[in-house]
């Protein structure tokens, strides 16, 4: 996208399923920016500790440095005056105050880049990144493959029993899902139920005729 250069700042959103590549296209941007000379700060939640304390890390393997922060509100009051790229990875978890940070920052002239869920483990909007959308310059959306048939997946299989809305995890906790495959009700029914349910699938594919 072309911005306008200058003194004025912008909010670019990268949104999706788990598994899309969300963490890897916002580690491309901001190396991007840093290659060009410009001055990067990085954020994530300290509550994502999945694969690093102080880097972000994509599934694939892509990592570049951050700071943890508990909240959103902790992000402005660190941002240095000088800094013209502010990063965000995780952002569903930094809460409401998510987007007044966001717009302080992008009206004090930086560029906001932030990745993050834009649905929960059960289909519905996560909070805060649909408001969030709403108010961005920018919005990628990125998918998946679905696990279970191949198709373009935009949903996020929770494949352990809970009714958390934040349980922090990875692969053998969460898969991709298409609309078709997607099945929220196995967060209250657990692993089990996950199992039996990916088997009868399996099966359902064997048995398909040609």
């Amino acid at each position: 996208m072309d911005i306008v250069k200058g003194n004025m700042g912008w909010i670019e959103v990268i949104v999706g399923p788990m598994f899309s590549g969300k963490s890897e296209e916002l580690i491309r941007r901001l190396r991007r920016a840093e290659i060009a000379r410009q001055r990067v700060q990085i954020f994530k939640p300290a509550i994502d500790r999945r694969y690093a304390v102080a880097e972000i890390v994509s599934h694939s393997g892509l990592e570049i440095g951050s700071d943890p922060v508990g909240g959103a509100a902790e992000i402005l009051a660190r941002v240095d005056a000088r800094t013209e790229v502010v990063g965000i990875d995780e952002a569903q978890f930094l809460g409401e105050e998510l987007i007044e940070t966001a717009t302080n920052l992008a009206n004090l002239g930086k560029r906001v880049i932030v990745a993050g869920l834009d649905t929960d483990f059960l289909g519905r909007p996560f909070e805060p990144m649909p408001r969030l959308l709403a108010i961005a310059e920018e919005i990628t959306k990125l998918l998946a493959i679905c696990v279970r048939c191949g198709n373009p997946a935009v949903h996020t299989q929770r494949l352990v029993k809970s009714e958390d809305l934040i349980v922090v995890g990875a692969a053998g906790m969460y898969e991709a899902r298409c609309r078709r495959c997607f099945e929220p009700q196995l967060a209250q029914q657990g692993p089990a139920a996950g199992e039996k349910a990916g088997r009868l699938s399996d099966a359902a594919a064997v048995e398909e005729p040609k």
